[in-house]
């Protein structure tokens, strides 16, 4: 069975060799592949990143008070909206390849090229997960020299700092989005009402589905909370007199989607190191992340392109190249529970040396 997605319809090839009409197959079946690679994850991402070819951005906020009195004339006095905060997008790239020779490239076969397609694929999923989480895991700014643009400065989700936000009460506040509980996650110590309050207080995330994201380590913690509802499974009747959700969700970025627990859906992202995950304000006004990308459509997504230094090697490269920095400060929460002060998970430092 071919294991991607050019590749299918190609299984009784699979022990062929790659030579004649097969060389063309497999340049077709990777290009396919990593078409639809592509497709899916950008469907993948829409609730937590938009894509951009800026390098800086400035996020404008609707400001808070009230009307004002009026007088005899009637005439209020314009008001301006000042409130706003910038932000700045990196960009890195990555690459992997496979590669043969004059001997190995006679003999391999139409399924080990989809064999060693799959695998592209896969590294390039790992690289978009880890930048993603480790522009939502670290708490603090960090500088990005730009070639062209000079130094950057990317931001996090709200961390505290001086910025202030608007709240549906009319007011503006600072505010912080990373969260830190001592206990684990259990009836006495269930945080998921706070992340409610927090994200719903913000008017970009009205009528926001609020989704959290867990490890696979808190599952069971999760699902024993006294408030949580199971999603339906399609085999089972849970009985007339069951408690039963009438809606559903997509998984997202996540491997299942759980259930619902004080009005945030759960998802499982066994890829989440333990004790840490998000929660997205999913349809928020603005996603939470930008990635940026080269305005030139040929170096966007997942890209391949052959190189043979001497007749003989032969390199087929996948690359990409990309950043990604907040933007919405408030569309998010990173979280850490089983531990009061929170901390950046190892590994999630930005920026990722790869």
């Amino acid at each position: 069975m071919m294991g991607t997605f050019g590749f299918v319809g190609y299984e009784d090839l699979a022990d062929e060799r790659v030579v004649g009409d097969n060389i063309r197959i497999v340049d077709e079946a990777v290009r396919a592949t990593v078409a639809e690679h592509n497709r899916q994850v950008n469907a993948a991402l829409t609730e937590l990143v938009q894509t951009t070819t800026d390098y800086k951005l400035r996020y404008k906020l609707g400001s808070g008070g009230t009307l004002q009195p009026l007088d005899e004339w009637g005439n209020p006095l314009p008001v301006k909206d000042a409130g706003y905060y910038d932000v700045a997008f990196p960009i890195q790239g990555g690459g992997t390849a496979w590669g043969d020779n004059r001997v190995s490239r006679a003999l391999m076969t139409v399924g080990e090229a989809d064999r060693l397609t799959l695998g592209m694929l896969r590294r390039d999923a790992d690289w978009m997960r880890r930048h993603i989480l480790a522009a939502l895991f670290d708490n603090t700014t960090w500088s990005y020299v730009d070639e062209e643009y000079g130094t950057l400065t990317v931001q996090p989700l709200a961390n505290g700092d001086a910025v202030t936000y608007p709240r549906n009460n009319g007011t503006m506040a600072t505010d912080t989005h990373y969260y830190a509980q001592a206990g684990a996650i259990a009836d006495a110590t269930n945080p998921f009402p706070t992340w409610k309050t927090e994200l719903n207080e913000h008017p970009e995330n009205s009528g926001a589905t609020l989704v959290a994201y867990i490890p696979s380590n808190v599952r069971l913690a999760v699902q024993n909370l006294a408030n949580f509802v199971d999603v339906d499974e399609p085999d089972v009747d849970p009985g007339i007199m069951a408690t039963r959700l009438t809606n559903r969700i997509d998984r997202g970025i996540g491997d299942e989607v759980l259930g619902k627990v004080d009005g945030i859906w759960v998802v499982e992202w066994s890829f989440l190191p333990d004790d840490y995950g998000i929660v997205v304000a999913r349809g928020s006004s603005t996603p939470v992340l930008g990635m940026r990308q080269y305005p030139a459509p040929e170096l966007q997504g997942l890209f391949t392109e052959n190189h043979s230094p001497d007749g003989n090697l032969l390199a087929r490269r996948f690359i990409r190249y990309g950043g990604f920095g907040v933007w919405n400060r408030v569309g998010a929460i990173a979280w850490r529970v089983s531990n009061g002060a929170y901390a950046i998970p190892t590994g999630y430092t930005t920026p990722l040396a790869v």
